[in-house]
């Protein structure tokens, strides 16, 4: 995908289209576009950002839990991104306003650290691990990369995450598979990891998880947009 010179005040990006919640066309002075998993989003973020300009950069997507609080469908608004030893970036916006937003349409919503993993967490022991060196409420795997871009540009940024697994729920190996591939054909991954009859107990909740994720990332993007999105 290349670099989009409609980009309105505020541009919307989500790893994958479901994550983009409903707002695949964008809408009245906003834009949404699709940007990849990874580095990728990074990279395709920050010439989204070089083609035009953009009051506010909204990054919605799917994360796992970190902090054994959070269920299925939690939003986190990020005031930190994390990533290994590299310091933080902190939130150039505060994030509270939001949170307030959101939690008036009747969403859980809690403000802190996302961690940017190389590689999904498949197990609750490694969601442990990863929690106690960083802090972080959740993990994704672009949510630093895009931060990277925007703070480079000096665009404000709020990045919100729908907890899809808990801490204690171990994601299915295909997901490794689905990563690997930038998040391409992720139902012939998980009709492949189907053939494995202990791969079914997994998969069909983890369906019905991506439900509640992608019904609070919808009502997130409304919010934001009917709010003007919150543009300083």
């Amino acid at each position: 995908m290349g670099p989009d010179a409609g980009a309105g005040p505020l541009l919307t990006v989500a790893s994958t289209r479901r994550e983009l919640g409903g707002m695949a066309r964008g809408g009245a002075g906003a834009t949404a576009r699709v940007v990849g998993m990874g580095r990728v989003a990074g990279t395709q973020v920050a010439a989204l950002l070089d083609a035009a300009p953009c009051g506010l950069l909204l990054s919605l997507g799917y994360a796992g839990a970190l902090d054994p609080r959070l269920e299925p469908g939690d939003l986190v608004i990020g005031s930190a991104f994390l990533q290994g030893a590299r310091a933080p970036i902190a939130s150039t916006l505060p994030t509270t306003r939001a949170a307030v937003l959101l939690r008036q349409a009747g969403l859980t919503v809690l403000e802190g650290a996302i961690l940017t993993v190389e590689e999904p967490l498949l197990t609750p022991q490694a969601k442990h691990r990863a929690h106690r060196a960083s802090g972080a409420l959740v993990a994704d795997m672009e949510g630093r990369w895009i931060a990277d871009a925007a703070a480079a540009r000096g665009v404000p940024l709020i990045g919100i995450r729908a907890v899809l697994d808990e801490a204690r729920f171990p994601l299915p190996t295909f997901l490794a598979a689905v990563v690997a591939d930038g998040g391409r054909r992720e139902w012939a991954h998980a009709m492949r990891a189907m053939a494995r009859p202990s791969a079914v107990t997994k998969l069909l909740p983890l369906a019905l998880k991506s439900r509640w994720a992608s019904r609070s990332l919808r009502l997130a993007a409304r919010c934001i947009l009917r709010e003007g999105g919150l543009l300083p």
